[in-house]
């Protein structure tokens, strides 16, 4: 097989440190904010077939102010006033098979670093991480599909830890015409039973998620690009009680705007303002993301 590295824009090989945005973090002493994969940008499902094994790092960082909420009814109330900042370490490794070498694959290891500060709240330490599969084909040269799946492990620090194994199942997408890429995903997020000491057991809401991206490449350093984002949790159950626990649904729903900049083929970096348009149950959306990546 032939290495592809040098012809393919670096955001394409780094695609699944996406998975990294598993931002409803939340244990008894913190809640964030946040939608699900909400760090992907442009081109991050265009990734490559038919090439030799490579790695991939990449650092994401999510800043957050919560000083709105979207009330059960959907109407702006005050927020709890805090300030979330998340940064994210990954590593990828991207191998293929002799037997395949038109699908891709990778497998990907996730550290977040979480800190919630605010009234009466002080939460710093590592998230739980994560770890998975993703794998992909290109229907046609300009066009990719593909499915991934993750674990997150709740291993994390006690103040930050969401204290639930988690599913991540999503189906991927990305769409190249000329100068303009359309990219988005929908998926899937199970957690299990997360057991408390000194409270119920709690069965969370499971979550589905849809983010969409496009982007236009204006110039060949500078690609302006538009987002759009939903997230719905279903109602958390008392274990014990079998009791709904009132105001754990909730869903959201944000649009934004940034612009990721191409240095060279081995790096990138991609910045997004988003903001909460609607929603019920959640802070308002106030967020500025970023993500630097680097291949080899």
């Amino acid at each position: 097989m032939k290495k592809v590295r040098c012809g393919i824009n670096s955001n394409t090989m780094v695609a699944f440190a996406t998975i990294i945005s598993i931002l409803l973090v939340c244990s008894s002493q913190v809640v964030a904010s946040g939608i699900p994969l909400g760090v992907i940008g442009p081109h991050e499902y265009a990734l490559p077939v038919n090439y030799e094994s490579f790695n991939a790092v990449a650092q994401y960082a999510f800043v957050q102010t919560d000083n709105m909420a979207f009330d059960s009814r959907g109407k702006r109330v005050g927020g709890p006033g805090t300030f979330t900042a998340v940064g994210f370490t990954k590593y990828v490794r991207f191998f293929t098979f002799k037997s395949l070498p038109d699908v891709g694959f990778a497998w990907e290891v996730l550290q977040p670093e979480i800190s919630v500060q605010g009234p009466g709240v002080s939460a710093t330490g590592l998230g739980d991480p994560l770890t998975g599969l993703a794998v992909w084909m290109k229907p046609t040269k300009n066009s990719t599909v593909g499915l991934q799946s993750f674990l997150s492990i709740p291993a994390g620090t006690e103040a930050v830890s969401d204290k639930t194994w988690g599913s991540l199942t999503t189906v991927v997408g990305d769409v190249q015409l000329g100068d303009l890429n359309i990219d988005g995903q929908t998926g899937y997020i199970f957690k299990s039973i997360r057991h408390q000491t000194g409270s119920d057991d709690v069965d969370p809401g499971s979550t589905f998620h849809a983010n969409l991206r496009m982007g236009y490449r204006a110039h060949q350093y500078l690609e302006p690009f538009v987002a759009a984002d939903y997230q719905t949790t279903g109602t958390s159950t008392d274990e014990v009680t079998g009791k709904d626990i009132t105001g754990s649904a909730s869903s959201e729903s944000t649009v934004g705007g940034g612009l990721m900049v191409h240095f060279s083929n081995p790096m990138s970096l991609t910045m997004r303002y988003d903001y909460g348009v609607d929603g019920k149950n959640t802070p308002v959306s106030n967020a500025f993301y970023f993500k630097i990546a680097y291949i080899w």
